[in-house]
């Protein structure tokens, strides 16, 4: 259980830095002028989406942690 609330925590960092990227392209392209290729790349629905992704994964570390402490305290260890 732990590792694989480990795992999901390294996603998480992984999915922001993967949001920083893309949100650094977008304002680098934008600052250029270049709104086809934001749309071409489909920056904006990219971003949202590793953020729905990341919350996503936030809840899912909650759930587990919650339920391996309720192992715990059961003594199920």
């Amino acid at each position: 259980m732990k590792n694989m609330i480990k795992a999901y925590r390294q996603s998480c960092v992984v999915v922001k830095k993967r949001i920083l990227e893309l949100r650094r392209l977008e304002k680098l392209l934008e600052e250029q002028g270049d709104e086809l290729r934001i749309a071409e790349l489909d920056l904006s629905r990219r971003i949202n989406l590793l953020y729905c992704e990341h919350r996503e994964m936030q809840e899912i570390i909650e759930h587990l942690e919650l339920y391996s402490r309720r192992v715990e305290e059961r003594g199920d260890t």
